[in-house]
């Protein structure tokens, strides 16, 4: 009877133990962007400060969420973002715009610095999109941009830039990776559109 009672005790314990699958965080990364522009002077005498990203509420959150055909919204149970995409896609707009050196200077949207000129920016889309017999997936990154001048309040060009990229593999790891490629083609997009504004 003695051991009938344990037996009982350790199947009642066991049923409350449960297995939590780890979860795995991913990073937004623009990758390192191998071709090179003729950088203007137009630009060297003025400060840019880059506002804090437009965005759903979708993209301001830290799940991740992927869309398969019919309009269906899905989140990865296993992953997440580690910041959420409005912020690490603002990030990534002030280090690339920095590393081109088309400023004086460019300043994030907490500076106190007073600024010549503010970069507005729309994350219009940025989500891993699943075919309809689930077989194979892309990116597709579009973000949505307006250069205002601070003094005047008035715009001084606006414009929009998109890529879609095919993923590697059918999961969240080859969804971060392809749609931290396509970010990396729309960031370039932006700062040769920028030189051309300069010029």
């Amino acid at each position: 009877m003695k051991y009938i009672l344990i037996a009982i005790g350790m199947i009642l314990l066991s049923g409350c133990t449960t297995i939590n699958s780890p979860i795995t965080e991913y990073r937004i990364e623009a990758n390192t962007f191998k071709g090179e522009i003729d950088v203007v002077d137009g630009c060297k005498d003025k400060s840019l400060k880059v506002a804090q990203a437009f965005s759903s509420n979708a993209l301001m959150s830290l799940r991740m969420d992927y869309a398969q055909p019919s309009s269906r919204i899905f989140s990865y149970s296993e992953s997440l973002w580690r910041e959420s995409p409005n912020h690490s896609v603002t990030q990534q707009m002030v280090k690339v715009i920095r590393d081109s050196n088309l400023f004086k200077d460019v300043q994030t949207s907490k500076s106190r610095s007073r600024n010549n000129w503010i970069l507005e920016t729309t994350v219009e889309d940025f989500m891993q999109y699943f075919s309809d017999d689930l077989k194979e997936s892309h990116v597709n990154v579009a973000i949505s941009v307006t250069l205002v001048d601070i003094k005047t309040s008035s715009v001084i060009a606006t414009n929009t830039f998109s890529s879609k990229i095919k993923s590697k593999t059918l999961d969240a790891k080859g969804g971060v990776e392809a749609l931290n490629s396509a970010l990396s083609i729309v960031l370039q997009q932006n700062i040769e559109w920028l030189n051309g504004v300069c010029k």
